[in-house]
């Protein structure tokens, strides 16, 4: 439930209608199709009351029936179809971009939070379930209406509505304007007393507040009126050009809600739970019939009181609702073609269990019937006195008579039974076994047994059960599914992503799109078999068969991704996925496996492939820069061998340490430029004494030098070893 400011102020209380010729036509076309609607099924109406009689075990006659087998059938059949709150599941579609994948699956998050606080738990879904189940079982058909609630002067008519201050400003305002009423003057100090406890209950408020939120209401079978003849069977509701909620009012409530006297309506009592007619202007009745029209037509809401004339309050249209225009949901299990309600279970076992307990009322009639007899001979041997201690006798008690010496009592007395009780004769089994076969399950499923059944029958027996079941289960899903759509349809157009957050969270997300566009993109259905009631041995069963199944799929796709193997790890995934479904398991395999690698993280097999080849790059590299070493090596071979056997060595070694400067630096001398070779040492007086001269040479230092030298050139930089990743 959500809150808010108040907005609306109740309308004056006794504010006089004012309705134009227009209202007036309009509003007695619409009773007009009512009543013509309420005359076609005016005998499916009466079946509904007999039906519901039976259920709370009254016959036709208004007896107490013996065994009320409709009621434990009914027993049997709801926790097999609604044993728990439904799973919603909002998945993307396959056609959402892998661009946009991730936020929508966040969205789909989000979703399911919301619907599970707004719609299953905050609207009471279970109970509302679980009274749809009995009205399908008993009248043939269930409905609900959901709705939004925020301005209760503006909303449909909700008979669940959320409690907030405007029902006490309404009532406030009531209050007030009765006591100023002239034509009220009684019970003033009633009145008086309760607006003082209404304004201190008021006091106490911080603020007044207006609940928002989804409503779901239980409407009676036959307060759902189809207005359209064309529709002939109940599945097609939906096509219908108008459908009437008709809703019972006091006169007190009818002049709080819609600020105004009813002087003209059509008056009803109520008398042990039946409505009858009360005549026009009947004081003592106090229940007013109103019908809310939903015309698909003109997407318009007209709100009719039977014997008044136009409308209760001004006709309007919801801005909140989803694809489908109306919001009553109709379930229905026994369809029939050609008859618009199909048959109820009561119906189809009334003729078995109608037998069994004339079975068992037949038994107790002949067992009082067969209860022993006692004669006494009149005027036998035995006196008056001897008959009444026979009669008077107390269990063991020793009774002495007179009568006469000699003459056995059997003379006088008899002592018999006028019927014999034959078990046969009383054997419901054939009742039972039709009975069985039309509701399915058996005596073991109601909790007793009357008669031994080995574990196969009883197995074949509980598959029947669940086959049935099955079916109606299924047929519940497929309403809980169209009501979540059309529920998240609804909070799509009035919840702010400021009121979804506090529902799911800070990281929920909340698509600013229409509802149209957000299911485009993905697709809400009730997780199956989420709602009946769980078979324990048959779970477990399954989970020990399939529990190798995942264990193995986990340590494959684990090892298929560290191999880089992708594609083979999603083609195990999705054989493991058919294997769940097969199964009929609701287990999504992605939650027990280990995640793919994130988006930005290297692959494994990416990574794998780089290395192989980086490794191949770097052997490639050694194996030149050896070579290249190899080839200078044998460079500075030659070119030793060449200065060694030169006419003057030492220029040529000069000329070579130059040379192999170069190579090594890199930076080989600009051409042209002469070569710069050190200064040669001063001349010492022991070199003279040698005899050698102390003047340099006058040649060409290059001169003598072998010509066609081999230079060998070294690679600008060396080649670098990459780094190899881990």
């Amino acid at each position: 439930m959500l809150g808010g400011p108040a907005q609306t102020a109740t309308p004056p209380a006794n504010a006089e209608r004012e309705v134009s010729a227009p209202d007036k036509e309009l509003a007695a076309n619409f009773l007009k199709r009512i009543e013509d609607a309420k005359k076609r099924h005016e005998d499916q109406f009466k079946t509904f009351e007999v039906n519901r009689k039976l259920l709370r075990g009254i016959d036709a006659e208004g007896k107490r029936i013996p065994a009320n087998l409709y009621f434990a059938n009914l027993a049997t059949m709801r926790p097999q179809v609604y044993a728990k709150d439904p799973e919603y599941a909002v998945q993307p579609n396959k056609g959402v971009a892998q661009a946009q994948l991730k936020i929508t699956k966040q969205f789909g998050a989000t979703a399911e939070a919301v619907l599970s606080k707004v719609l299953v738990k905050d609207a009471e879904l279970k109970k509302r379930a679980k009274r749809l189940l009995t009205a399908a079982y008993v009248t043939s058909v269930g409905w609900w209406k959901c709705c939004w609630q925020e301005d209760k002067t503006a909303d449909p008519l909700i008979e669940n509505q959320i409690k907030d201050t405007q029902d006490n400003l309404k009532a406030l305002e009531t209050l007030r304007a009765s006591i100023s009423d002239p034509e009220v003057g009684r019970n003033e100090d009633l009145k008086i007393a309760q607006l003082q406890q209404m304004l201190a209950g008021l006091q106490t408020q911080a603020e007044v507040s207006v609940a928002r939120g989804l409503t779901l209401d239980f409407v009676m079978s036959e307060d759902i009126l189809i207005l359209d003849p064309s529709v002939r069977e109940f599945g097609d509701y939906l096509r219908a050009s108008a459908i009437a909620h008709r809703v019972w009012f006091t006169r007190e409530k009818y002049k709080a809600t819609f600020g105004c006297e009813a002087k003209k309506a059509k008056s009803y009592t109520e008398k042990a739970g039946l409505i009858s007619d009360g005549g026009v202007g009947d004081a003592k009745s106090d229940l007013l019939c109103v019908y809310e029209v939903w015309d698909q037509d003109s997407n318009r809401v007209f709100t009719v009181c039977e014997g008044e004339e136009g409308f209760c309050k001004e006709p309007f249209s919801p801005d909140w609702t989803g694809k489908r225009w109306y919001s009553f949901f109709g379930l229905a299990f026994n369809e029939i073609e050609g008859t618009f309600y199909p048959l109820s279970d009561i119906e189809l076992t009334q003729p078995q269990v109608t037998e069994i307990n004339q079975t068992a009322r037949d038994f107790q009639q002949d067992r009082k019937d067969a209860r022993p007899l006692n004669v006494v001979r009149k005027g036998g041997t035995l006196t008056d006195a001897d008959v009444q201690k026979l009669r008077d006798r107390n269990g063991a008690d020793i009774v002495v008579v007179e009568g006469v010496g000699g003459q056995p009592l059997s003379n006088d007395i008899f002592v018999g039974s006028l019927a014999q009780l034959k078990p046969e004769v009383y054997d419901t089994s054939q009742a039972r076994s039709f009975m069985e076969q039309i509701v399915g399950g058996g005596d073991a499923n109601r909790g007793s047994v009357l008669k031994a059944k080995t574990a196969t029958e009883a197995e074949i027996l509980n598959q029947g059960l669940r086959s049935r079941s099955g079916e109606r289960q299924d047929a519940m899903e497929d309403l809980l599914t169209e009501l979540g759509v059309y529920a998240l349809q609804v909070l799509l157009r009035k919840l702010s992503p400021q009121e979804v957050k506090a529902i799911a969270g800070e990281d929920a997300v909340w698509p600013e799109l229409t509802a149209e566009e957000v299911f485009e993109k993905v697709t809400l259905e009730v997780r199956g078999g989420s709602t009946g009631k769980p078979n324990e041995l048959q779970e477990q069963d399954r989970w020990t068969k399939l529990m190798p199944v995942i264990e193995k799929t986990m340590e494959q796709v684990s090892k298929l991704r560290e191999a880089g193997q992708e594609p083979l790890a999603q083609a195990l995934i999705e054989l493991a996925r058919e294997t769940l479904r097969r199964f009929d398991e609701r287990i999504d395999i992605e939650e027990f496996l280990p995640p793919a690698s994130a988006q930005g993280q290297p692959d494994p097999a990416k990574l794998a492939q780089e290395n192989m080849m980086l490794k191949q790059q770097v052997q490639e590299m050694t194996g030149e820069l050896q070579k290249a070493e190899s080839e200078i090596e044998k460079a500075y071979i030659s070119a030793a061998t060449s200065i060694a056997t030169s006419p003057n060595p030492i220029l040529g070694a000069q000329a070579f340490g130059i040379v192999k400067h170069s190579i090594e630096t890199g930076e080989p001398p600009e051409p042209g430029e002469p070569p710069q070779f050190p200064e040669p040492p001063e001349p010492s007086e022991e070199a003279g004494i040698r005899g050698e001269s102390l003047e340099p040479p006058e040649n060409n230092p290059m001169e003598g030098m072998p010509q066609g030298l081999p230079i060998p050139q070294a690679p600008q930089s060396a080649p670098q070893q990459p780094e190899i990743p881990e």
